[in-house]
């Protein structure tokens, strides 16, 4: 066969929802990156740097990083970063013999985990959406969101620390920590076969940038980033991490909000008798079955507003106050 008709038959582009007047699919953040921090951004931006291969990380990042963390037991050489948190978990991929999850999960898993040509293995969570049981160990790398994605609800530190008793590593994948508050980061001083991934795309306003950085022990520092590419974040995408740092107060209000109305639409929600999960990301899920989630899909659409399908029903990202008005509204007519 020839090579790009086996790459076409084993792996399928990551595709979205069309981009319709009201976009609530990719769990974007409804705030702009403010503009007196471009413009900081700009100011503090070395041209002469722009030329070279900039160093990425850069240590000045790193320690912003590490600030932020706000723990004790980490250094320098427990921190890397990645072109968004994708490509963290793309690398990973490739440095282990399998990967694991457990859908409804981060469709991307499944997306790269083909892409590459790596073994991987689903199993479905249970029921009330716990961790099963699962045959896993040494060479195996398991893909845990939490908040999970897409349903928001959040794992037990007894759930992954009994994945972590297996032997397995696991990628504790916390894209969507600021909104939901906790982290089980601290779980990094007991297991070395440990990482915790994180993004600047969602609770900073910075998906466009690609900025993500995972933090584990220095051991797997290392290993990742060996097989990594180097120069792999731009040096104006870690100015815009750096600035978003320096001001985290401006991104810590504007999560406090989003969290309030995710609260509000939950509490909507179920008044209206959907069924929904106890979403801790910036945004909700709501089960639906397949005809039903069809109809609400085209109701949508001719409202011009796009909303993320999965099988087990939609997920509606957190957008300004407005729009979230509007599809509880156009909910509450569906129902």
């Amino acid at each position: 066969m020839n090579p790009l008709d086996l790459i076409a038959k084993r792996a399928y582009p990551y595709e979205t929802e069309k981009r319709d007047k009201t976009y609530l699919a990719l769990n974007e953040n409804p705030f702009p990156f403010p503009e007196d921090l471009v413009d900081e951004v700009f100011r503090r931006l070395n041209s002469d740097a722009l030329r070279i291969y900039y160093d990425s990380p850069d240590e000045e990042l790193i320690e912003k990083i590490l600030s932020y963390l706000d723990t004790d037991f980490l250094s320098k050489n427990n921190v890397s970063v990645g072109n968004g948190a994708d490509e963290i978990i793309y690398v990973m991929m490739l440095m282990f013999d399998r990967s694991v999850f457990f859908p409804p999960t981060y469709s991307c898993y499944r997306i790269f985990a083909k892409a590459v040509g790596a073994k991987f293995l689903e199993v479905p969570l249970t029921k009330d959406l716990r961790i099963p049981e699962v045959n896993v160990g040494e060479g195996d790398v398991v893909f845990i969101p939490n908040p999970n994605n897409p349903t928001g609800h959040v794992f037990e530190r007894e759930e992954i620390e009994r994945i972590l008793k297996t032997g397995a590593f696991v990628a504790l994948d916390e894209a969507y920590y600021e909104f939901h508050g906790e982290s089980y980061v601290d779980l990094l001083k007991k297991y070395e076969n440990l990482a915790v991934i994180r993004t600047f795309s969602k609770a900073f306003s910075l998906a466009a940038q690609r900025v993500g950085y995972v933090v584990a022990s220095e051991k797997f520092i290392d290993a990742y980033n060996r097989v990594r590419l180097p120069f792999n974040v731009s040096y104006v995408s870690q100015m815009f991490a750096k600035v978003a740092l320096d001001h985290r107060e401006i991104f810590e209000e504007r999560t406090k909000f989003i969290v309030e109305e995710r609260e509000r639409m939950k509490s909507a929600l179920r008044e209206m008798g959907y069924r929904i999960t106890d979403s801790r990301g910036n945004f909700v899920f709501v089960f639906m079955e397949k005809e039903e989630k069809e109809r609400l899909l085209e109701h949508l659409r001719t409202k011009n507003v796009a909303v993320r399908s999965f099988r087990e029903g939609v997920r509606i990202t957190i957008g300004k106050r407005e729009e979230n008005d509007m599809i509880l509204r156009e909910l509450e007519v569906f129902k």
